[in-house]
């Protein structure tokens, strides 16, 4: 995480909010409480910012692995599921819209746009958009995490699911940890 100091990256506070609203939402206020206890200093003061702002990257995924640690005993699945909660989460009254109207594929390539409203750094493309699947890919992202790339598939299931789908798969298929040039993901669904 030091490296993401250093290079400046930073997340939106609401991207670290969701984190603390998921688990009020999946696991109730006692354990909110205590994920917030446990939190470092850093953690803390980002939950309790006024309005939007820009946060160390650092603090955005320390609040994912919290999260893991003490609710999925470090497996990263759960970083998945609040991408999926995130996306929901970030559509408010929208979602409506969206359900009636526009194609999976469609509503992520929008979605995608909106990259740079939650990250400094990188961005966010929809490189195919067919007929029942796309391919997703993280570009110029200056400090890859396994935390940030589960939340980011969980994240495009949650952003196609809104398309009311009957069935949605996505799947890791390139990540810059293993040595990709970029992360990328492809996502299937059926209508």
């Amino acid at each position: 995480m030091e490296g993401a100091a250093r290079l400046g990256l930073h997340a939106r506070a609401s991207a670290v909010k969701v984190r603390d609203q998921f688990v009020m939402a999946r696991f109730g206020r006692t354990s909110r409480d205590r994920y917030r206890a446990a939190a470092s200093p850093a953690l803390r003061a980002a939950l309790e910012l006024p309005g939007d702002r820009w946060v160390d990257f650092e603090v955005y995924i320390e609040a994912t692995e919290l999260a893991c640690r003490m609710f999925a005993d470090g497996d990263l699945e759960l970083a998945a599921d609040i991408g999926m909660f995130a996306a929901e989460a970030n559509m408010g009254p929208w979602r409506a819209l969206v359900h009636r109207i526009l194609s999976p594929g469609f509503i992520l390539s929008l979605a995608s746009q909106l990259w740079s409203h939650h990250y400094d750094g990188g961005r966010g493309v929809v490189l195919e958009n067919g007929e029942g699947s796309c391919r997703f890919r993280v570009e110029d992202f200056p400090s890859p995490s396994a935390a940030h790339c589960h939340s980011v598939r969980g994240w495009c299931v949650g952003t196609i699911r809104l398309g009311r789908p009957r069935q949605v798969t996505v799947e890791e298929t390139a990540c810059r940890l293993r040595g990709d040039p970029a992360c990328e993901f492809v996502a299937h669904w059926t209508r």
